[in-house]
């Protein structure tokens, strides 16, 4: 385990390391030229009861595990507009399974342009060469029979062009983006795994209140895999309509609201085509200022990690956070996760596979720089496939160090 004051003296020696003449320390920043500096450092120690997610029937491996995570963002503006970098590294090292030890590196890009009092463009790009453990993603209900995590490479590019003053009574958002997976392995079962999804759209809003908005978002997505030989290729278009309102009554409730149409077609001809009802739902409730109230759901589809053509998603969370006193908080969330592999022409049923998520933590901010948090996680999933279900637990403690 590391130590939390020898986190605090690596992150005091790599700023000692830079010259005097180039550098001024502000308040949990570094200046550099044009550039704020701002470095953090997140590490925690953790008991997990199921690392390789190995399902109820099966020996489960348990272990300490410790994940140190140092993060930097350069940021500056351009003309007045905002612009940062980012990278953020992540080990996790389990003490009795080194071979689900891993490490993760994230980077990001974003800017937010106003052009004038009616035009303004956002853009981001993401970059990561992550991992999935054992029995999660594509290894779900086999965690025990592979060796090491999957390890995959993945990318974001995306942008919004909106058009609108804030005082005008619509506005109109043009929006598109493309992201790309390529899991590492070369074997055929991972390869026709290897996908890209482009995606372009538009959301209208038109205020019909003094603080509601009618919606209309409409997005279509091209999904392509790289490799689909010796299998009927998963090729889509697919076709999402929402309409709704977003709202904020008072000062303490906002939310949105928006249902719709979902139309995924497949290239290939054995494969059928999909007709749905997808919905985005949000509320957040904050009856005093301490306390606040979230509540969320949605459905769309999702591409498939194993059996199927591909995935009817479901997702419901709702949670807690509270502020006991000026430095002490704390948050609970229950989530549930409905997957529903779809098959097609197959003797089998559709596999429903359902997800519980418990989470709670403790959180205490000792000093403006330093901030703890006991937490606890139950994952406990069932389906519908004898492979696939298990229950896990993780509980334990996390440190911030910031400038």
């Amino acid at each position: 385990m590391l130590r939390w004051t020898r986190n605090i003296a690596v992150m005091s020696a790599i700023c000692a390391t830079a010259p005097t003449n180039v550098f001024a320390q502000e308040a949990g920043r570094i200046e550099a030229g044009q550039f704020d500096i701002i470095p953090s450092l997140n590490s925690s120690m953790s008991y997990v009861d199921n690392v390789a997610y190995a399902r109820d029937d099966l020996p489960e491996i348990y272990s300490w595990r410790a994940i140190f995570s140092p993060e930097v963002i350069a940021a500056t503006e351009l003309d007045g507009n905002p612009v940062q970098f980012g990278y953020r590294l992540e080990r996790g090292v389990y003490f009795s399974s080194s071979a689900d030890d891993y490490t993760d590196h994230f980077f990001e890009a974003s800017g937010d342009f106003e052009l004038n009092s009616r035009h303004r463009v956002n853009a981001l790009a993401q970059y990561e060469d992550g991992h999935e453990d054992r029995g999660t993603g594509f290894s779900l209900g086999l965690g025990t029979n592979i060796a090491t995590p999957d390890r995959y490479k993945s990318t974001f590019v995306g942008g919004e062009y909106m058009y609108g003053a804030a005082s005008s009574d619509g506005m109109i958002t043009f929006k598109a983006n493309r992201q790309t997976l390529d899991y590492d392995r070369s074997e055929q079962a991972y390869l026709i795994r290897d996908r890209v999804i482009s995606r372009a759209g538009a959301e209208l809003a038109y205020r019909i209140g003094s603080a509601t908005n009618m919606v209309l978002d409409v997005t279509q997505s091209y999904v392509r895999y790289d490799n689909q030989q010796g299998v009927t290729t998963r090729d889509s278009d697919e076709t999402r309509i929402l309409v709704g309102v977003t709202w904020e009554t008072t000062a303490a409730t906002t939310g949105f609201a928006k249902a719709g149409y979902k139309e995924k077609d497949f290239k290939a001809a054995t494969r059928s085509t999909f007709y749905g009802t997808d919905w985005e739902v949000g509320v957040e409730w904050q009856p005093v200022s301490y306390s606040t109230f979230k509540f969320s759901t949605s459905a769309d589809t999702r591409e498939t990690n194993g059996e199927g053509n591909f995935i009817r998603g479901r997702d419901y969370t709702a949670s807690w956070n509270h502020e006991w006193l000026e430095r002490l908080s704390s948050s609970v969330s229950i989530a549930k996760i409905d997957d529903e592999y779809v098959l097609t022409d197959s003797v089998l049923a559709n596999r429903d596979d359902e997800l519980m998520r418990y989470s709670a933590a403790l959180n205490y901010n000792a000093r403006r720089w330093l901030s703890f948090s006991l937490f606890y996680q139950l994952d406990d999933r069932d389906s519908n496939r004898a492979l696939i279900g298990y229950d896990r637990n993780v509980v334990g403690i996390s440190a911030e160090v910031t400038l």
